[in-house]
C-alpha cells in the first residue's frame, strides 16, 4: 500500500508514496480523503511529479466542500507543485527551503536526538549530510557503564569532524558533538557543558536538555531531528524549540519497531514535518546546503558543448545566466556541490540529464494565444482545408495543451471537429500527462476570454469546460479528438502528412542549425498544400525552403512542392 494515514488529536495526516498510477492506490486515497472528526488535514505526495485526473477532481472536490477543515498540501518535486499552483491548488514545496527564516539566517545547528533502534538511523543520516558551516549535536540514550563507540565508528562514515568533548569545549562549524554516557549535554555562551545532574525522564544523557539548551543558544537557526526510540524523554522541550522558533522534524513512526517516542511527539501538534528516513534525510540536506556553486562563464560554455555532442541537446545559446541559475537548481536538488563532479555525472547519468532537461523545459501558454493568429485560422486556413475528407493537424510543442483544445474548439465553430485529428507533441512527459488531464483553474478561462472573443469566438467559451468545485475540465467532445504523446522535434523522421502544422515560440530557443533541422521535418511531414503557423517570437534567418508566405503578419506559410 502505497498511501498511508496517521492521526492525532485533531489532524488527519496523509502520506502518499509513489506515483499513483495504480487505480488501487487511488481508491486508498479516496478511502482517507473524506470528512472526519478532524479539524485539519495534511496531506503529503513524496514522489508525484504529476497526479492523475480523477485525482485533481477528489481533491478539489474535498477542498470545496470542506471549508472549515484547514488543509495543508506538501509536495516534494517542483513540477507537481507548479502543477497545482496554475489549478489554484496551495501547496508547501519541500523540493526548496520551505520555512521563511527570520532575517534570512539560514541553519547553524542540527541536533539528533533518539533511543532504541536510533544508532543505524543515525549513523544513515551522518553518513550523508555535506559538510557545511554547521554543527552537529547527537544524544542517545545509552548505558552509563559501558564505552560509547559511536564516535568512532562514525568518524568512518562522516565528512564532519567527530569531536573528542570535556566540559567547556569550544564548539566549532563542521563538528559533531556526541554527548557521553552518564553525563547530560548543554550547550551555553558557544561551549559545550556536560554534568551529571539528576537523570531526567530516566536518562543521562537526556534528549530533553540538550534540546533545550540548543534552543536557548541556536533559537531559529536551529533543526531538531527526533529519531525512533520508547518513552518520553525529548517531548516537553518540543513546546520551548517551538517558542524559539526552532524547526522540529521527526522519523515517520511507521518506519521503527520502537515508535513511542516519535508517537507521543507528533500528538503534540507542535512538529513541523515526519518523513520515512529517505525523505527525512533529502530534506535535512536542503536546510543546510551549501551556496549555490560558483560556476563560471568558460566552464559553462564548455559543458554546455559537451551536453550537447552526448545527447543532442542544445542549450549552447540559451541565456547563460538562466542557465547558472537552473543547472545550479538541479546540483542542489541532487546534493552534488561541485560543477566538475556535477559535468562528469550528468554525462554518465541519463536520469540526471532528465532533471536539468524538465528544469529548462519552458512551458508559457494559455488558451488562444496570439487571437489574431487563430482568426486568420479560423477564416483563411481552416475554410480551405473543410473540402478534405479528413483533416490532420499537429500541435508540436503543445506544453500543457491550452493550443491544441483551442484549436479543437475553432473546429467545433466551423461544423468540422468531427472529420479532424488534433495530434499534439511535446518533449516534457509530464506537461503532457497534464495536458491528458484536461483541467484548468476557473482563473486561466477568465484571462482568456479576451482571447477568444478576439479570435471570432461567438458563444460563452466556458460552455466548452466542466466548471465544478473550482476548477474547469475539457468536455470529452473535444478531448477525444486530441492525441497527446511525448516527441522531440530532433527526431527527424516524418509519421504522418498532415494539412496544418503549429509551433509557435519553441524554434527561438534553437540555433540555426536545428531552425533548419526541424523546418525539414515540418516540409517531410506536411501534406501537399500544407499549412505551417510559427510564432510571433520567432526569428528565422529566411523563410523556409519550400513554403512561401500565407500570411506575413502571423508567420503562416504555405507548402509549395
Amino acid at each position: 500500500m502505497n498511501v498511508h494515514a496517521v492521526d492525532t488529536a485533531k489532524t488527519h495526516h496523509i502520506s502518499v508514496q509513489g506515483n499513483l498510477q495504480f487505480q488501487s492506490d487511488r481508491d486508498d486515497l479516496f478511502t482517507e480523503l473524506k470528512p472526519g472528526t478532524f479539524t485539519e488535514l495534511e496531506l503529503t505526495f513524496f514522489d508525484a511529479r504529476i497526479l492523475p485526473a480523477d485525482v485533481i477532481t477528489r481533491l478539489m472536490t474535498f477542498i470545496a466542500a470542506n471549508r472549515k477543515i484547514k488543509i495543508k498540501i506538501n509536495v516534494f518535486h517542483r513540477y507537481l507543485g507548479s502543477y497545482l499552483y496554475r489549478l489554484g491548488i496551495r501547496c508547501h514545496s519541500l523540493n526548496q527551503h520551505t520555512f521563511e527564516l527570520r532575517d534570512s539566517k539560514r541553519i547553524k545547528a542540527v541536533v539528533l536526538g533518539g533511543s532504541a533502534g536510533s544508532l543505524d538511523k543515525i549513523m544513515s543520516v551522518m553518513a550523508k549530510l555535506p559538510t557545511t558551516e554547521i554543527s552537529v549535536f547527537i544524544v542517545q540514550h545509552i548505558l552509563e557503564n559501558e564505552p560509547n563507540y559511536l564516535g568512532e565508528i562514525l568518524q568512518r562514515s562522516t565528512s564532519f569532524k567527530v569531536a573528542s568533548i570535556t566540559d567547556k569545549t569550544p564548539i566549532k562549524t563542521g563538528s559533531v558533538y556526541i554527548a557521553p554516557p552518564g553525563h547530560h549535554m548543554k550547550v551555553e555562551n558557544g561551549s559545550i557543558r556536560l554534568s551529571k545532574e539528576a537523570k531526567m525522564n530516566f536518562a543521562r544523557p537526556s534528549i530533553e536538555v540538550t534540546f533545550e539548551s540548543l534552543a536557548n543558544e541556536y533559537k531559529d537557526q536551529l533543526l531538531a531531528v527526533m529519531l525512533c526510540g520508547y518513552g518520553d524523554d525529548g517531548i516537553q522541550a518540543i513546546p520551548l524549540l517551538k517558542q524559539a522558533g526552532s524547526r522540529i522534524i521527526i522519523e515517520d513512526p511507521g518506519d521503527c519497531e520502537a515508535k513511542d517516542l516519535l508517537v507521543n511527539a507528533w500528538k503534540t501538534g507542535m512538529v513541523d514535518y515526519k518523513f520515512p528516513l529517505p525523505e527525512l534525510v533529502s530534506y535535512l540536506i536542503r536546510m543546510i546546503e551549501p551556496e549555490k556553486p560558483n560556476i563560471g562563464e568558460p566552464d559553462l560554455k564548455l559543458f554546455l558543448d559537451r551536453l550537447h555532442e552526448h545527447y543532442g541537446y542544445d542549450y549552447r545559446h540559451y541565456s547563460l545566466q538562466s542557465a547558472i541559475r537552473r543547472i545550479a537548481r538541479v546540483m542542489s536538488d541532487n546534493h552534488i556541490y561541485s560543477f566538475k563532479r556535477f559535468e562528469e555525472l550528468i554525462l554518465q547519468d541519463r536520469d540526471l540529464f532528465e532533471n536539468l532537461f524538465l528544469e529548462c523545459s519552458i512551458n508559457v501558454t494559455e488558451f488562444f494565444r496570439n487571437p489574431e493568429t487563430y482568426q486568420t485560422i479560423r477564416d483563411k486556413v481552416l475554410t480551405y482545408l473543410d473540402s478534405f475528407p479528413h483533416i490532420k493537424i499537429w500541435s508540436a510543442g503543445c506544453s500543457t495543451g491550452q493550443e491544441a483544445i483551442s484549436l479543437a474548439i475553432v473546429l467545433e465553430e466551423l461544423g468540422i471537429l468531427h472529420k479532424s485529428q488534433i495530434y499534439a507533441s511535446d518533449i516534457n512527459p509530464f506537461v503532457v500527462e497534464e495536458a491528458q488531464n484536461g483541467i484548468y483553474s476557473i482563473d486561466s478561462l477568465e484571462k482568456s476570454l479576451e482571447n477568444y472573443n478576439l479570435s471570432g469566438g461567438k458563444v460563452d467559451f466556458k460552455k466548452y469546460f466542466i466548471i465544478k468545485d473550482g476548477y474547469a475540465q475539457v468536455k470529452n467532445r473535444l478531448l477525444e479528438r486530441i492525441l497527446y504523446f511525448q516527441h522531440s522535434l530532433l527526431n527527424k523522421g516524418a509519421f504522418n502528412e498532415f494539412h496544418l502544422i503549429l509551433c509557435r515560440n519553441v524554434l527561438i530557443y534553437f540555433d540555426q542549425t536545428l531552425q533548419n533541422t526541424v523546418l525539414e521535418l515540418f516540409f517531410r511531414s506536411l501534406d501537399m498544400n500544407g499549412f505551417l503557423v510559427l510564432g510571433e517570437s520567432e526569428n528565422i534567418s529566411s523563410y523556409p525552403i519550400g513554403f512561401q508566405i500565407f500570411n506575413k503578419q502571423n508567420k503562416i506559410f504555405k507548402k509549395i512542392i
